[in-house]
């Protein structure tokens, strides 16, 4: 799959991107219904929650540089 960088998210104040780029990288519990609940009850709307999903998979099990992440960089990202 290849992800293009999501400019909306991208622009969030950064302690709510930070917030779901945590949620992406470390929920592997909450199914993806319940983790845009989450992100909708912290701030997001139902359209920015259903595009953080989109790039769930690739924060997986994935370390990236404070910058350089998929939602920011898109494909471009590097994992630290």
């Amino acid at each position: 799959m290849r992800l293009e960088p999501d400019l909306e998210l991208a622009e969030l104040p950064w302690p709510i991107l930070a917030f779901v780029e945590d949620h992406l990288a470390n929920d592997d519990r909450s199914s993806d219904a319940e983790l845009a609940a989450h992100f909708m009850a912290n701030g997001l709307t139902r359209a920015q929650a259903i595009d953080a999903l989109r790039f769930r998979q690739a924060y997986q099990d994935a370390f990236f540089l404070t910058h350089e992440t998929p939602i920011r960089c898109g494909a471009r990202c590097r994992r630290a």
